[in-house]
């Protein structure tokens, strides 16, 4: 049969890389194209397996004829394997065992069988789209048009206010609101709206017909894509300058929220008129859409739902992601800030000014960012969310934007303060109780007893060099700021001092050289230093990296040579929560391993304390201390059982007191109250601490 039309779609989620609409995208593509009368199959999830997806292709390419159309759709993530040298990349679908292609490389479903098997060998014409995290196959010039995205730099590419891939996203939407849709017209659409995806196509491809009749062609146009903010760069660093200073005009300044962002619909009254102020429009509000239609939350003067309501609509597929709409009088800026099933969240913004609708998707998403934010608060953190946002959504920033945020970064680290949270040793009696060391701990100030989590962590997002500067910066405050405190403190001899470190920075030089000079600057003696290496941290090459050894044993050399070169000692952080594992925990030079206090709450914690104390003592290094982390008041092991496994260090608010940048002595009443708490005199209470007075544990980080 003549003018046959296949779509096979496939969608993976991926937890390890936080993709969670891949499988929507691929069942949205399969409606999308089934509707336009392709014979349609569909893998996802548990049926994703490379052997039905290779056999599925290859049914399709036994049946093709000239007149034929297949297109070939994947969102998840892509892998390259080290072995390949670069030159095969694979699909992960849900039956992939990557330790297993060395030996089979067929057992997944390779690149290179989809192109010179499927699509090159297809008879028709071909097209392929891919909406992916991960590894870029080598490029081709290819018999077959492609459409497709590879983020190598970001943790997704997916927005979650459209729940889908933003580059899936605007083909749904090309394919829905246009009549008749090419593979050239489509890539020209998704050009129009922001994106860089790749785009390569013999010069008949650009003809084939996605939607509508095939005897309407449409014209093709294709052209090589940029990223629109390469050009745009000057006027969004602008926009932004623009945003904070309004955001720090009385009028218009709220006040902190008690999360790190203010939930849409419920910022202050004057965040609508903040944006009116800052994008110079006519007038703005905050938007409900139900099945009744659009009613107003909040707004500007002179705003009139009435007089707009005509021009409104509730879009469709990437429309979400913001559109603009108008007549002959006025033009309307729609920007969503939530889509949940019954009821919509939009931001409407009338006439703003005219060179920003230039910006086209960058400014939707920046003011989406914006609206949950709280530029008042904290501009640079504020701006920082800005240019993190608009990375996640379009792969990459252009220079200017990457270097800003890279100043903004380091400006707001530098911003912060150090405080010290004691270590303490444990005892039956009150003059065994006392302080063993200290951590210090990033704070915005001192009496915030909350940690910068999302800020701090936001280094990892952007790369090593954030990651790096973070730690640099961390560890020259917390060193300066632990002399002062030992200077006016009550400790003759120094207590020892433990400062966070990434995985990536203790494999810089620069970091180890920052180490060594400030140490060297205040005299410290660096045996009093010990440097805490999250679990949460790979100990793994990146790619395109070599290590002459094995992981452990390479980071186990460089820990030795600094050591060596400096004479700092090394702990394991957050034992028993990510990587977490024994062989890490043995193999490296380790002085200090501290629990995490989620091992408190599981069913065995007793035994799994008891595992890893016969750990510490017998690993080949030298005798570690293990510091359980966290001990609060919803610990189902008292301390009298954390005692009974040999444990004798624990951290947290057990002493009542917060974390201060001082450093102090415990009190003779404190001494006691945990003295008592060791012998098991109080466990007739449910709780470790119960008075009213007594403060809530927080976990340091």
């Amino acid at each position: 049969m003549a003018n046959q039309r296949f779509a096979v779609m496939v969608g993976v989620d991926d937890a390890g890389s936080l993709l969670r609409f891949a499988e929507r995208d691929a069942e949205a593509m399969r409606d999308q194209f089934e509707a336009e009368g392709f014979e349609t199959c569909l893998f996802t999830g548990l049926n994703a397996t490379a052997g039905e997806i290779k056999a599925t292709l290859r049914q399709a390419v036994m049946r093709s004829g000239k007149s034929d159309v297949l297109v070939v759709y994947f969102a998840g993530r892509t892998v390259t394997p080290e072995w390949s040298r670069g030159a095969d990349t694979y699909l992960i679908t849900h039956d992939l065992d990557e330790s297993a292609l060395s030996e089979n490389p067929d057992s997944g479903v390779r690149m290179a069988f989809l192109e010179r098997d499927v699509l090159e060998f297809f008879a028709g014409a071909a097209v392929l789209f891919v909406d992916a995290v991960g590894d870029a196959p080598e490029g081709s010039r290819p018999a077959y048009s492609a459409l497709t995205s590879y983020a190598e730099d970001a943790a997704t590419r997916e927005d979650p206010v459209i729940r889908h891939g933003v580059l899936t996203a605007h083909i749904l939407a090309t394919l829905h609101r246009q009549p008749s849709v090419t593979f050239g017209s489509l890539a020209q659409a998704v050009r129009e709206q922001g994106l860089t995806p790749q785009v390569m196509s013999p010069p008949e491809g650009d003809a084939v017909v996605l939607a509508g009749p095939a005897d309407q062609p449409g014209r093709p146009a294709s052209r090589p894509l940029a990223n629109p903010m390469d050009a745009a760069a000057g006027e969004i660093l602008h926009l932004i300058s623009r945003l904070t200073h309004h955001a720090r005009m009385p009028r218009h300044a709220a006040p902190r929220s008690a999360g790190s962002r203010a939930e849409a619909g419920g910022a202050a009254p004057s965040r609508v008129e903040y944006l009116r102020a800052a994008t110079d429009a006519h007038s703005s509000a905050l938007l409900e859409y139900t099945a009744n239609g659009f009613q107003t939350i909040d707004s500007s003067k002179r705003f009139d739902l009435d007089v707009i309501r005509p021009l409104l609509r509730f879009p469709a597929g990437a429309d979400w992601f913001g559109h603009t709409v108008h007549d002959d009088h006025r033009t309307v800026l729609c920007v969503p800030l939530r889509l949940a099933e019954g009821r919509s969240l939009l931001l409407a913004l009338v006439d703003p000014v005219a060179d920003l609708l230039g910006l086209g998707q960058p400014l939707a998403k920046i003011l989406e960012t914006i609206w949950r934010t709280d530029f008042a608060a904290s501009p640079d953190e504020a701006e920082i969310e800005v240019l993190t946002a608009l990375r996640d959504a379009f792969g990459r920033l252009p220079v200017p934007l990457y270097e800003h945020c890279f100043e903004l970064y380091r400006r707001v680290v530098k911003s912060y303060c150090v405080v010290f949270q004691p270590v303490v040793t444990l005892g039956k009696t009150a003059r065994r109780v006392g302080v063993h060391s200290y951590e210090a701990l990033a704070r915005r100030s001192p009496s915030d007893q909350r940690a910068p989590v999302a800020m701090l962590r936001l280094a990892e997002v952007w790369g090593d060099r954030f990651v790096v500067e973070r730690d640099k910066v961390i560890l020259r405050m917390a060193l300066h700021a632990y002399a002062q405190a030992h200077a006016e403190g009550p400790w003759a001899q120094p207590k020892p001092v433990s400062v966070n470190v990434a995985v990536r920075s203790l494999l810089s030089d620069a970091y180890v050289e920052t180490l060594r000079t400030t140490i060297a600057e205040l005299a410290i003696d660096p045996e009093t230093v010990t440097l805490e290496i999250s679990e949460q941290d790979p100990i793994e090459p990146r790619r395109g990296e070599q290590w002459a050894e094995a992981p452990h044993a390479y980071f186990h050399n460089r820990l030795a040579a600094i050591a060596r070169d400096v004479g700092v000692a090394f702990a394991v952080d957050d034992f028993g929560e990510g990587y977490a594992s024994l062989s890490r925990m043995a193999e490296l030079p380790l002085t200090q391993i501290k629990v995490d206090r989620a091992i408190l709450h599981h069913p065995l914690a007793a035994k799994e304390l008891s595992l890893v104390m016969d750990t510490a003592r017998y690993a080949g290094h030298a005798p570690r201390v293990v510091i359980v982390e966290g001990v609060d008041n919803e610990s189902p092991l008292t301390l009298r059982e954390i005692y009974e496994q040999r444990i004798r260090h624990v951290q947290g608010y057990i002493t009542r007191q917060p974390a201060a940048p001082t450093l102090s002595t415990i009190s003779p009443e404190t001494s006691e109250y945990i003295a008592a708490l060791v012998r098991g005199d109080d466990e007739h209470r449910d709780t470790l601490i119960t008075r009213a007075d007594d403060l809530p544990l927080q976990r340091g980080a």
